[in-house]
């Protein structure tokens, strides 16, 4: 074990003195544990010892950095810097890995000023890296991205884009986690930065060849509108919404306009926006996929109405101005040719509700 190793160096009692240290060993020099001790972990990293004491040592370094910074405390990070500096660029990616996982966790301990001056440039490095490290980085990226200022964050909107890139285009779950991540950040942007860069991004994911990734993507669109209409940019959710109609209600392949279906139900369970600007935009589109050719688009759209818009007091108001044509294509869809599509038509909202995902 490593620390063992450090312990017994410290045991041995390692001559230490002071009067000799030149201006480098200086800027290692603090009064949190002995000194032996930190100058012989520092001493890992040193190639020789990794070539001919042990290959692993500096991953068990880059692995403990972060609670020798907790240890040390911020004030005593001229210490480490050198270190970290060096393991960021160590010739194992499974070093440099290490780091990228735990980079958030040093940000908090190190505080935003140290964090721009030190850490933004590795993290910056890592997003260049092998997907084996950057994976790291897009674990935490929310982390990571909220203890910036907010001109600093605003740089990485450019970079967002990048992670749909990859080394290996069968790793889907470096989409899958991107989407998830992108769903946490929506937060951190301005209504406008969200729809100018997010959108474009969320909409891709939405076409993904993988149905995990399409899934989790539908759920970050379904955010997006809640962001937009949340901050008064109706025009800008509008536009969105138009997009969304004709990429996915208008979509030659039924796997758009089965989504199309599940981003409406969303819409309204999730309150993104208010219902009757619901019913004007979206409404009509979904109950046109009510005579859809495919019957799993169908069983979707039942779903939809069924468990969501008709439990809403806005539509179920006999008054509403949509009563009558939600009512007629629910009874259609109750005496639907398939099966599967009567029984979600006619299922009681109340009910425990079975999982469509065996038919998506």
């Amino acid at each position: 074990m490593v620390s063992a190793e450090l312990i017994e160096s410290v045991e041995e009692g390692n001559d230490f003195t002071s009067n000799h240290l030149n201006e480098e060993e200086k800027s290692k020099v603090q009064n949190v544990i002995p000194q032996q001790l930190l100058d012989q972990y520092l001493s890992m990293t040193d190639p020789a010892r990794a070539q001919t004491v042990d290959t692993e040592i500096t991953k068990h370094c880059a692995f403990s950095l972060p609670g020798v910074a907790l240890t040390l405390g911020r004030q005593n990070w001229h210490c480490l810097k050198d270190t970290y500096e060096t393991l960021a660029t160590d010739v194992q990616w499974k070093v440099r890995r290490t780091l990228a996982f735990s980079i958030h966790e040093l940000a908090v301990i190190l505080g935003d000023q140290l964090t721009a001056a030190d850490l933004v440039p590795i993290f910056n490095g890592f997003l260049k890296d092998l997907d084996e490290v950057r994976i790291g980085v897009l674990k935490h990226l929310y982390d990571f991205l909220k203890l910036l200022h907010a001109e600093k964050r605003r740089e990485y909107l450019y970079q967002l884009q990048e992670f749909m890139v990859t080394d290996n285009s069968r790793n889907w779950r470096f989409r899958y986690e991107l989407a998830e991540q992108l769903i946490l950040i929506i937060e951190l942007y301005s209504h406008n930065d969200v729809y100018d860069y997010l959108r474009q991004i969320a909409l891709t994911l939405c076409s993904d060849k993988v149905s995990e990734v399409r899934w989790i993507s539908y759920k970050l669109v379904v955010e997006i509108l809640q962001k937009l209409y949340s901050s008064g940019a109706q025009d800008l959710g509008l536009n969105f919404i138009n997009e969304l109609i004709v990429r996915f209600c208008h979509c030659p392949k039924w796997v758009g306009r089965q989504a199309f279906a599940f981003i409406c139900q969303a819409i309204v369970e999730e309150d993104c926006m208010p219902m009757d600007l619901f019913a004007q935009h979206l409404l009509p589109s979904l109950l046109s996929l009510a005579s859809d050719p495919v019957a799993n688009v169908r069983v979707l759209v039942a779903k939809a109405l069924r468990q969501s818009v008709l439990e809403k007091a806005y539509f179920r108001d006999p008054d509403s101005a949509y009563s009558n044509e939600l009512e007629e294509t629910v009874m259609a869809l109750q005496a639907d040719k398939d099966r599967d599509v009567r029984f979600f038509a006619s299922l009681d909202p109340t009910k425990n509700v079975i999982d469509t995902a065996a038919l998506i």
